[in-house]
């Protein structure tokens, strides 16, 4: 586990998003019992809420938001369903073994520095960062013909490091894997114990039982549309993709959830809660949203990445008592812009991405047994 900052440095690398609204992730998790909004001493713009008749109390009480269901059409790339093609290339962690030919005092264990760099007896550094083993014999042959005649030099793989997928949540071994033969998304999981379970029959009341509707596969910035329900509950070997140095998997809790609280608020991030959480708690708990947010325009989503419900919610109506409070649930992201958008479908792909890669952040610094806050930029489009 000791590559685990690295690869943790590589997952906060791909956060950054070619897009409009910026907000920086506190991923602190906020520890109290939440209660409706409309319990509380104040609002947000400091007014006392006046005393309530019992009809003004009910009608104030908690709604359900009302979702609209969006179907994106990601299809998934064939491609990924075929093994990985080609000789494996060197990177940053890996260990070579390295010796001149009949020459056995020359053989030595080397690692591949974090800059691409390796050092073997007298050559100076040479870069190996994605060559394959026989371009670096061949490299290293060349630097070391005026200290050795004609050399022929063997380079083995003696441990590959740079080649690791993240694996957590409700898995029995979370952590990092390398990726020393191709490995399809079944292997991966099964590499990692299987999925966590329990002997009671219902899963609902189970914690430990994984979500497969909002498990996700992240690889370079984006979510791969795999359906992990139809992959583990039905056998759906069209899902059953390779996966990639630097892939992230999250399988997270059917009933333990956190909620997100992302984009223009002052502490966007993750929110533990036990029960009663709404729309202004939640936004309360992430220290309120921004000066210039869009309040008018946010947004409550639920359900999995691949066919999410999405609410638009205008928090400052709720604020001013001309709207009621709406409910959350575990596993809702309530996103509220810094920018103006336009269309409903396009933004919400984009959040989704964004909250993705803050759940992937927030588990990986969980690992790494790290506290206190870290800050991350993320982005999502405002078109």
């Amino acid at each position: 586990m000791r590559f685990l900052p690295l690869i943790l440095l590589r997952l906060l690398g791909v956060l950054v998003l070619a897009t409009t609204a910026t907000s920086c992730v506190h991923l602190k998790p906020v520890d109290r019992e939440f209660t409706s909004a409309f319990a509380s001493d104040t609002t947000f713009d400091g007014s006392d809420p006046a005393a309530a008749t019992a009809a003004e109390a009910l009608e104030g009480m908690p709604k359900d938001p009302k979702f609209e269901k969006l179907h994106f059409d990601r299809p998934l790339d064939r491609s990924l369903l075929q093994a990985p093609h080609g000789p494996y290339r060197v990177g940053p962690g890996d260990e070579l073994e390295i010796e001149v030919a009949e020459l056995a005092n020359t053989r030595a264990r080397t690692k591949v520095m974090p800059d691409g760099m390796l050092y073997y007896d007298v050559a100076k550094g040479i870069p190996v960062k994605g060559k394959t083993i026989r371009e670096i014999s061949t490299l290293l042959s060349k630097a070391l013909e005026n200290d050795y005649v004609d050399p022929i030099v063997t380079v083995n793989v003696a441990k590959a490091d740079s080649q690791r997928f993240w694996m957590l949540g409700q898995v029995q071994k979370p952590g990092t894997y390398p990726i020393t033969k191709p490995t399809t998304l079944i292997s991966a999981l099964s590499d990692g114990g299987g999925l966590l379970s329990s002997s009671e029959a219902n899963e609902v009341s189970n914690p430990d039982a994984a979500d497969l509707e909002r498990s996700i596969l992240i690889r370079d910035g984006s979510l791969i549309p795999v359906n992990f329900e139809s992959l583990v509950r039905e056998g759906d070997m069209s899902q059953n993709v390779y996966v990639r140095g630097g892939d992230y998997i999250f399988v997270p809790s059917l009933t333990k959830r956190s909620f997100y609280v992302l984009g223009a608020v002052n502490r966007p991030g993750p929110v533990y809660f036990e029960r009663n959480a709404t729309v202004l708690s939640a936004v309360a708990a992430s220290g309120g949203p921004l000066p210039h947010a869009i309040v008018s325009k946010a947004l409550i989503l639920r359900g999995g990445t691949l066919n999410p419900r999405v609410a638009v919610v205008n928090i400052k109506a709720i604020m001013k008592g001309q709207a009621p409070d709406l409910k959350l649930e575990g596993g809702d992201i309530v996103w509220v812009p810094k920018s103006p958008w336009t269309k409903l479908e396009n933004y919400v792909e984009a959040v989704l991405v964004t909250a993705a890669q803050a759940v992937a952040v927030q588990e990986g610094l969980g690992v790494l047994g790290a506290t206190g806050s870290a800050g991350v930029t993320i982005t999502a489009g405002g078109n």
